[in-house]
C-alpha cells in the first residue's frame, strides 16, 4: 500500500500566508522509535528539504477515550487554533487560569538536520511515549500516539460514532 504523505492542496494561499500549494500535507499512519534522548524521526515523506523550513507546535490533549496524545501543528495551523484562547481580557481570572492551562501544554519543536523532533520527557510521560511512536496524519497537522493508546481511543470513536448516528454504522 501506497503512503500519500507528500500529497499537497492545489490553489494559491492568501496574501501574507504561506500558499496552499506549499503547505505540508500529512497523511497516513507510521510506526517510528524514541531514541535515548526522546528524538523521532518526522516520517520522510513529511519532511521538508530544509528543516528548519517547518515550525511545529505540539500541544498535548486528553481524548475523549482518556488518553493522552501529542497533536503537532504547523505554526500557521497553531495560531488558528490558539486564537481563542487569546481573545478577552487579559486579566479576567477564568481567562487567565484558561490561558495557563493551555500554555502549560504546548511546546514549540524543531526538526534538527536528521528531520528528528526531540520531545520533552513530560510530553513524552504524559502521552506514553516510551520506545514506539505512532505518527496519525490528519492533512494539516499530525498527532503521535502511543500504538495501544491509539487503538483504545480508535474504538471509543467507533462506539460514539455507533451512538451517534445508529442508522450510519
Amino acid at each position: 500500500m501506497t503512503a500519500a504523505g507528500d500529497i499537497t492542496e492545489m490553489g494559491t494561499g492568501m496574501t501574507g500566508a504561506t500558499p496552499a500549494s506549499q503547505r505540508p500535507r500529512f497523511t497516513w499512519r507510521y510506526d517510528h522509535k524514541l531514541d535515548s534522548q526522546g528524538r523521532v524521526p518526522l516520517p520522510a515523506k513529511w519532511r521538508p528539504e530544509d528543516p528548519s523550513s517547518l515550525s511545529l507546535m505540539a500541544v498535548m490533549i486528553r481524548h475523549p477515550s482518556e488518553a493522552e496524545f501529542v497533536m503537532v501543528l504547523p505554526v500557521e495551523q497553531f495560531e488558528r487554533f490558539s486564537n481563542p484562547i487569546c481573545q478577552g481580557d487579559f486579566t479576567d481570572p477564568l481567562r487567565l487560569a484558561e490561558r495557563h492551562d493551555y500554555v502549560d501544554r504546548i511546546i514549540e519543536l524543531e526538526l534538527d538536520s536528521a528531520g528528528r523532533i526531540c520531545l520533552p520527557k513530560e510530553m513524552r510521560g504524559a502521552a506514553g511515549l516510551t520506545d514506539d511512536v505512532l505518527f496519525v496524519g490528519c492533512i494539516d497537522r499530525f498527532e503521535l500516539w502511543n500504538p495501544e493508546s491509539y487503538q483504545t481511543a480508535r474504538l471509543s470513536e467507533r462506539l460514539i460514532k455507533k451512538v451517534q448516528n445508529p442508522q450510519k454504522t
